[in-house]
Protein backbone atom coordinates (compact mmCIF):
# COMPACT_ATOMS: atom_id res chain seq x y z
CA UNK A 1 0.00 0.00 0.00
CA UNK A 2 0.78 3.93 -0.81
CA UNK A 3 0.47 4.84 2.98
CA UNK A 4 0.37 8.80 3.89
CA UNK A 5 0.98 9.02 7.43
CA UNK A 6 0.12 12.30 9.39
CA UNK A 7 0.82 13.84 12.95
CA UNK A 8 0.79 17.21 14.45
CA UNK A 9 3.63 16.34 16.40
CA UNK A 10 6.94 13.87 16.01
CA UNK A 11 9.71 12.98 18.05
CA UNK A 12 11.98 14.36 18.79
CA UNK A 13 10.25 17.59 18.87
CA UNK A 14 7.52 16.12 21.38
CA UNK A 15 8.41 13.42 23.77
CA UNK A 16 4.98 11.78 24.67
CA UNK A 17 3.40 8.07 24.52
CA UNK A 18 1.41 9.72 21.70
CA UNK A 19 4.41 10.26 19.49
CA UNK A 20 5.96 7.14 20.37
CA UNK A 21 3.20 5.05 19.32
CA UNK A 22 3.07 7.18 15.85
CA UNK A 23 6.90 6.89 15.50
CA UNK A 24 6.75 3.11 16.06
CA UNK A 25 3.55 2.30 13.32
CA UNK A 26 6.09 4.53 10.47
CA UNK A 27 9.01 2.54 11.46
CA UNK A 28 6.55 -1.60 10.92
CA UNK A 29 5.23 -0.15 7.89
CA UNK A 30 8.52 0.73 6.37
CA UNK A 31 10.26 -2.46 7.37
CA UNK A 32 6.66 -4.24 6.43
CA UNK A 33 7.79 -3.06 2.45
CA UNK A 34 4.83 -0.33 2.23
CA UNK A 35 5.69 2.80 0.64
CA UNK A 36 5.43 5.43 3.45
CA UNK A 37 5.64 9.00 2.95
CA UNK A 38 5.55 10.79 6.36
CA UNK A 39 4.01 14.39 7.31
CA UNK A 40 4.75 15.64 10.88
CA UNK A 41 3.81 19.09 12.34
CA UNK A 42 6.70 20.93 15.30
CA UNK A 43 7.14 23.49 17.18
CA UNK A 44 10.58 23.90 18.05
CA UNK A 45 12.93 21.78 15.08
CA UNK A 46 12.48 19.37 12.74
CA UNK A 47 15.57 18.35 13.34
CA UNK A 48 15.76 14.65 13.95
CA UNK A 49 12.81 13.65 11.78
CA UNK A 50 12.52 10.63 9.18
CA UNK A 51 14.84 11.37 6.05
CA UNK A 52 12.24 12.52 3.52
CA UNK A 53 9.73 13.77 5.67
CA UNK A 54 6.96 16.99 5.04
CA UNK A 55 7.75 18.93 7.76
CA UNK A 56 5.21 21.12 8.38
CA UNK A 57 6.04 24.77 11.16
CA UNK A 58 2.80 25.37 13.35
CA UNK A 59 2.51 27.67 16.23
CA UNK A 60 -0.01 26.72 18.71
CA UNK A 61 -3.32 26.98 18.66
CA UNK A 62 -6.53 26.27 16.87
CA UNK A 63 -4.79 27.46 13.68
CA UNK A 64 -2.82 24.23 13.97
CA UNK A 65 -5.78 21.73 13.05
CA UNK A 66 -6.50 23.90 9.52
CA UNK A 67 -2.42 23.86 9.05
CA UNK A 68 -2.33 20.39 9.27
CA UNK A 69 -5.39 19.59 7.50
CA UNK A 70 -4.15 21.47 4.32
CA UNK A 71 -0.77 20.73 3.98
CA UNK A 72 -2.13 16.88 3.89
CA UNK A 73 -4.40 17.58 0.80
CA UNK A 74 -1.23 19.62 -0.63
CA UNK A 75 0.47 16.08 0.13
CA UNK A 76 -1.63 13.88 -1.00
CA UNK A 77 -1.93 15.59 -4.49
CA UNK A 78 1.52 14.58 -5.01
CA UNK A 79 1.77 11.44 -3.22
CA UNK A 80 -1.56 10.29 -4.32
CA UNK A 81 -1.87 7.48 -1.12
CA UNK A 82 -3.71 4.54 -1.40
CA UNK A 83 -4.99 5.26 2.40
CA UNK A 84 -4.11 7.99 4.95
CA UNK A 85 -3.14 7.33 8.41
CA UNK A 86 -3.45 10.10 11.02
CA UNK A 87 -2.50 10.57 14.22
CA UNK A 88 -4.50 13.93 14.29
CA UNK A 89 -8.32 14.00 14.20
CA UNK A 90 -8.32 17.20 12.41
CA UNK A 91 -7.07 15.21 8.64
CA UNK A 92 -9.47 13.83 6.50
CA UNK A 93 -8.01 14.23 3.07
CA UNK A 94 -11.14 14.47 0.19
CA UNK A 95 -10.70 11.32 -1.90
CA UNK A 96 -8.49 9.07 0.12
CA UNK A 97 -9.92 6.72 3.06
CA UNK A 98 -8.56 8.39 6.31
CA UNK A 99 -7.64 6.60 9.28
CA UNK A 100 -7.62 8.19 12.04
CA UNK A 101 -6.15 7.07 15.69
CA UNK A 102 -7.75 8.23 18.81
CA UNK A 103 -5.51 8.24 21.86
CA UNK A 104 -8.15 9.87 24.36
CA UNK A 105 -10.62 12.50 24.90
CA UNK A 106 -8.91 14.60 27.84
CA UNK A 107 -8.66 17.24 25.39
CA UNK A 108 -5.59 18.58 27.82
CA UNK A 109 -6.18 22.11 29.52
CA UNK A 110 -9.69 22.33 27.57
CA UNK A 111 -11.03 19.32 28.79
CA UNK A 112 -14.39 21.02 30.84
CA UNK A 113 -16.66 23.73 29.68
CA UNK A 114 -17.22 24.87 26.37
CA UNK A 115 -13.87 24.51 24.77
CA UNK A 116 -14.30 20.55 25.45
CA UNK A 117 -18.09 20.48 24.41
CA UNK A 118 -16.86 21.71 21.26
CA UNK A 119 -14.24 19.60 20.68
CA UNK A 120 -16.40 17.14 20.80
CA UNK A 121 -18.85 18.01 18.52
CA UNK A 122 -15.96 18.65 15.84
CA UNK A 123 -14.93 14.92 16.77
CA UNK A 124 -17.98 13.53 15.81
CA UNK A 125 -18.39 15.81 13.02
CA UNK A 126 -15.10 14.86 11.82
CA UNK A 127 -15.62 10.79 12.29
CA UNK A 128 -18.71 10.69 10.32
CA UNK A 129 -16.14 10.91 7.42
CA UNK A 130 -13.31 8.88 8.17
CA UNK A 131 -13.12 5.33 7.02
CA UNK A 132 -12.15 4.09 10.79
CA UNK A 133 -11.06 4.92 13.83
CA UNK A 134 -8.78 3.81 15.89
CA UNK A 135 -9.14 3.41 19.43
CA UNK A 136 -5.97 2.58 21.58
CA UNK A 137 -7.89 1.26 24.12
CA UNK A 138 -11.37 -0.09 24.86
CA UNK A 139 -11.93 2.65 26.88
CA UNK A 140 -11.46 5.36 24.22
CA UNK A 141 -13.74 3.11 21.91
CA UNK A 142 -16.43 3.74 24.59
CA UNK A 143 -15.74 7.34 25.02
CA UNK A 144 -16.68 7.63 21.28
CA UNK A 145 -19.18 5.57 21.10
CA UNK A 146 -20.70 7.89 23.90
CA UNK A 147 -20.40 10.69 21.56
CA UNK A 148 -22.85 9.32 19.46
CA UNK A 149 -19.77 7.65 16.83
CA UNK A 150 -20.84 4.78 14.59
CA UNK A 151 -19.94 1.42 16.41
CA UNK A 152 -19.34 -0.24 13.01
CA UNK A 153 -16.14 2.95 12.66
CA UNK A 154 -14.26 2.32 15.38
CA UNK A 155 -12.01 -0.33 16.17
CA UNK A 156 -9.61 -0.66 19.36
CA UNK A 157 -6.05 -2.02 19.00
CA UNK A 158 -3.84 -2.02 21.96
CA UNK A 159 -0.35 0.10 21.47
CA UNK A 160 2.75 -2.27 21.67
CA UNK A 161 5.90 -1.31 23.00
CA UNK A 162 10.14 -1.82 22.07
CA UNK A 163 10.34 -5.26 24.39
CA UNK A 164 13.98 -5.46 23.02
CA UNK A 165 15.03 -1.37 24.63
CA UNK A 166 12.43 -1.46 27.54
CA UNK A 167 13.25 -4.22 29.64
CA UNK A 168 14.82 -5.49 32.98
CA UNK A 169 18.25 -4.76 33.82
CA UNK A 170 20.10 -5.89 37.24
CA UNK A 171 19.90 -2.84 39.75
CA UNK A 172 22.71 -1.81 41.72
CA UNK A 173 22.74 -2.99 46.05
CA UNK A 174 23.22 0.60 46.80
CA UNK A 175 20.99 0.06 49.44
CA UNK A 176 18.14 2.45 48.14
CA UNK A 177 14.95 2.05 47.17
CA UNK A 178 14.53 4.45 43.85
CA UNK A 179 10.96 5.16 42.40
CA UNK A 180 10.74 6.88 39.75
CA UNK A 181 7.78 8.68 37.39
CA UNK A 182 8.34 9.03 33.93
CA UNK A 183 5.51 11.33 32.44
CA UNK A 184 5.27 14.57 30.32
CA UNK A 185 5.88 17.47 33.02
CA UNK A 186 2.36 18.70 33.38
CA UNK A 187 0.11 19.32 36.29
CA UNK A 188 -2.15 15.92 34.85
CA UNK A 189 0.59 13.65 35.28
CA UNK A 190 0.40 14.46 38.99
CA UNK A 191 4.27 14.52 39.63
CA UNK A 192 3.55 17.23 42.81
CA UNK A 193 1.23 13.95 44.16
CA UNK A 194 4.45 11.81 44.25
CA UNK A 195 6.17 14.83 45.92
CA UNK A 196 3.54 14.92 47.87
CA UNK A 197 3.15 11.62 49.12
CA UNK A 198 6.87 11.88 49.68
CA UNK A 199 6.92 14.55 52.13
CA UNK A 200 4.10 12.81 54.04
CA UNK A 201 6.44 10.76 55.20
CA UNK A 202 8.49 10.80 58.49
CA UNK A 203 12.22 11.18 57.83
CA UNK A 204 12.76 8.55 59.30
CA UNK A 205 10.21 6.48 56.63
CA UNK A 206 12.11 8.42 53.90
CA UNK A 207 15.35 7.36 54.75
CA UNK A 208 17.13 5.14 51.86
CA UNK A 209 14.54 6.09 49.79
CA UNK A 210 14.87 8.47 46.74
CA UNK A 211 12.32 9.81 43.86
CA UNK A 212 13.43 10.69 40.15
CA UNK A 213 10.80 12.41 38.18
CA UNK A 214 11.87 12.07 34.49
CA UNK A 215 9.72 13.31 31.41
CA UNK A 216 9.69 16.60 28.66
CA UNK A 217 8.34 19.64 29.92
CA UNK A 218 5.14 20.75 28.82
CA UNK A 219 4.52 23.26 31.33
CA UNK A 220 7.59 25.48 32.37
CA UNK A 221 5.90 26.90 35.44
CA UNK A 222 4.63 23.75 36.55
CA UNK A 223 8.31 22.39 36.40
CA UNK A 224 9.63 25.26 38.11
CA UNK A 225 6.90 24.47 41.35
CA UNK A 226 7.94 21.20 41.40
CA UNK A 227 11.64 22.09 42.01
CA UNK A 228 10.46 24.10 44.88
CA UNK A 229 8.50 21.19 46.25
CA UNK A 230 11.30 18.86 45.79
CA UNK A 231 13.30 21.18 47.97
CA UNK A 232 14.66 18.85 51.00
CA UNK A 233 13.31 16.20 49.71
CA UNK A 234 15.23 13.01 48.63
CA UNK A 235 14.00 13.56 44.95
CA UNK A 236 15.73 14.81 41.79
CA UNK A 237 13.76 16.11 38.45
CA UNK A 238 15.52 15.05 34.75
CA UNK A 239 13.77 17.45 32.26
CA UNK A 240 14.12 16.83 28.80
CA UNK A 241 16.72 13.40 28.42
CA UNK A 242 17.41 11.56 25.57
CA UNK A 243 16.16 8.55 26.85
CA UNK A 244 14.24 7.12 29.49
CA UNK A 245 14.94 3.32 29.47
CA UNK A 246 18.36 4.24 32.09
CA UNK A 247 15.66 5.64 34.54
CA UNK A 248 13.29 2.80 34.21
CA UNK A 249 16.41 0.26 34.96
CA UNK A 250 17.81 2.20 37.52
CA UNK A 251 14.80 2.05 39.93
CA UNK A 252 12.59 -0.01 42.14
CA UNK A 253 8.80 1.15 41.64
CA UNK A 254 7.35 3.20 38.88
CA UNK A 255 4.75 5.68 39.91
CA UNK A 256 1.50 6.89 37.89
CA UNK A 257 -0.66 9.00 40.36
CA UNK A 258 -2.20 10.60 36.87
CA UNK A 259 -4.77 12.89 37.59
CA UNK A 260 -6.52 13.28 34.19
CA UNK A 261 -8.56 10.49 32.09
CA UNK A 262 -5.77 8.06 30.15
CA UNK A 263 -6.58 6.66 27.05
CA UNK A 264 -3.64 4.08 27.81
CA UNK A 265 -1.11 4.74 30.16
CA UNK A 266 2.00 4.52 27.94
CA UNK A 267 4.59 5.31 30.84
CA UNK A 268 2.97 2.23 32.62
CA UNK A 269 3.43 -0.24 30.50
CA UNK A 270 7.08 0.89 29.69
CA UNK A 271 7.99 0.62 33.35
CA UNK A 272 5.86 -2.85 33.28
CA UNK A 273 8.22 -3.94 30.47
CA UNK A 274 11.43 -2.90 32.77
CA UNK A 275 10.30 -5.19 35.41
CA UNK A 276 9.02 -2.70 37.48
CA UNK A 277 5.94 -2.99 39.58
CA UNK A 278 3.75 0.45 39.35
CA UNK A 279 1.91 2.29 41.48
CA UNK A 280 -0.61 4.29 40.03
CA UNK A 281 -4.45 6.10 40.55
CA UNK A 282 -7.08 4.70 39.68
CA UNK A 283 -7.92 5.12 35.61
CA UNK A 284 -10.19 2.45 33.54
CA UNK A 285 -7.51 3.00 30.56
CA UNK A 286 -4.47 2.56 32.72
CA UNK A 287 -6.39 -0.41 34.87
CA UNK A 288 -7.41 -2.40 31.32
CA UNK A 289 -3.93 -1.79 29.81
CA UNK A 290 -1.84 -3.34 33.11
CA UNK A 291 -4.52 -6.07 33.01
CA UNK A 292 -4.92 -6.04 37.14
CA UNK A 293 -1.23 -6.37 36.94
CA UNK A 294 -0.77 -2.46 38.57
CA UNK A 295 -1.29 -1.53 42.25
CA UNK A 296 -4.09 0.44 41.94
CA UNK A 297 -5.02 3.48 44.75
CA UNK A 298 -7.85 6.12 44.19
CA UNK A 299 -7.40 8.88 42.19
CA UNK A 300 -5.96 12.04 44.33
CA UNK A 301 -5.74 9.86 47.19
CA UNK A 302 -1.76 11.09 48.14
CA UNK A 303 -2.08 9.16 51.37
CA UNK A 304 -2.83 5.93 49.73
CA UNK A 305 0.08 6.60 47.47
CA UNK A 306 2.55 7.19 50.33
CA UNK A 307 1.85 4.09 52.08
CA UNK A 308 1.87 1.74 49.04
CA UNK A 309 5.03 3.48 48.15
CA UNK A 310 6.39 2.41 51.86
CA UNK A 311 4.48 -0.89 51.47
CA UNK A 312 6.66 -2.35 48.42
CA UNK A 313 9.67 -0.11 49.58
CA UNK A 314 9.87 -2.32 52.21
CA UNK A 315 9.62 -5.87 50.48
CA UNK A 316 11.55 -6.59 47.91
CA UNK A 317 10.47 -10.34 47.35
CA UNK A 318 6.63 -8.59 46.50
CA UNK A 319 8.54 -6.26 44.44
CA UNK A 320 10.01 -8.71 42.41
CA UNK A 321 6.99 -11.04 42.05
CA UNK A 322 4.81 -8.17 40.72
CA UNK A 323 7.45 -6.85 38.13
CA UNK A 324 7.70 -10.23 36.48
CA UNK A 325 4.01 -10.62 36.16
CA UNK A 326 4.32 -7.51 34.47
CA UNK A 327 6.88 -8.19 32.44
CA UNK A 328 5.21 -11.54 31.53
CA UNK A 329 1.68 -9.47 30.55
CA UNK A 330 2.82 -6.93 28.83
CA UNK A 331 5.10 -9.02 25.86
CA UNK A 332 1.26 -9.31 24.32
CA UNK A 333 2.45 -5.98 23.41
CA UNK A 334 4.47 -6.25 20.53
CA UNK A 335 4.68 -3.72 17.60
CA UNK A 336 4.51 -6.86 15.25
CA UNK A 337 1.33 -7.79 16.44
CA UNK A 338 -0.14 -3.93 16.68
CA UNK A 339 1.28 -3.64 13.12
CA UNK A 340 -0.77 -7.03 11.95
CA UNK A 341 -3.80 -5.69 12.97
CA UNK A 342 -3.36 -1.47 11.62
CA UNK A 343 -2.98 -3.32 8.72
CA UNK A 344 -6.00 -5.38 8.50
CA UNK A 345 -7.81 -2.20 9.11
CA UNK A 346 -5.79 0.14 6.43
CA UNK A 347 -6.51 -2.50 4.42
CA UNK A 348 -10.15 -3.08 4.73
CA UNK A 349 -10.63 0.75 4.79
CA UNK A 350 -9.59 0.89 0.93
CA UNK A 351 -12.58 0.41 -1.32
CA UNK A 352 -14.31 -2.92 -1.51
CA UNK A 353 -11.53 -3.96 1.11
CA UNK A 354 -9.01 -5.10 -0.74
CA UNK A 355 -5.54 -4.70 0.19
Amino acid sequence: MKLLLVARRFPPDVQSGTETVFAHLYEEARAAGHEVQLLAGFRRSSEGFPAGAEAVALHGGARDWATMALAAERVARTFRPDVVLSNSIEVRVRGVPTVTIVHDLNFGAAGQGLGATARRLFYRAQAAGLARIVAVSEVTRQALLGLGVAAEKVVTVHNGVDLNRFRPAPRPPDGEVHFVQVSRILPGKGQHCALDALGRMRPDQRKGLRLSLVGSVADPVYAEQLRVQSWNLPATLHLDVPDVVPFYQGADVALFPTRMPEGFGYAAIEAMACGLPVITFDDPAVVEATGGHAVVVPRDDVVALRDEMLRLAQAPEQRRELGGRGRAFVERYRWSEAWRQYENVLAGALPGGRP
